[in-house]
């Protein structure tokens, strides 16, 4: 049996088509970046938080803040974690400021 190599040299032009019509695809059949919701580890999200894992756990079992277990691993969205973080900050002002009855 005979063996027939072919080796062809693409033009810049086909290179740069080719290059045009994947990055069409890639983008088309990609939701765009700000729908996604980023989520972070336990440990992210204490550092976030600057709390300790145990009080992390402790929040998420209170209902403070809201887990979510993907694959078997604990995860938390971090525009729910900026939230909460958002009411302790508000939270803590009312308290001082003596509103809270």
């Amino acid at each position: 049996m005979q063996t027939l190599n072919f080796q062809l040299s693409p033009t810049p032009e086909l290179l740069d088509s080719i290059r045009d019509i994947v990055r069409t695809e890639i983008f088309s059949s990609q939701p765009p970046r700000s729908e996604l919701p980023e989520y972070l580890t336990r440990k992210e999200t204490a550092e976030l938080l600057r709390i300790s894992l145990v009080t992390l756990n402790e929040w998420s079992k209170n209902g403070s803040l809201q887990s979510l277990r993907i694959n078997g691993r604990i995860r938390y969205k971090r525009n729910e974690v900026a939230s909460a973080l958002s009411e302790v900050k508000n939270l803590k002002y009312q308290k001082r400021g003596g509103l809270i009855k």
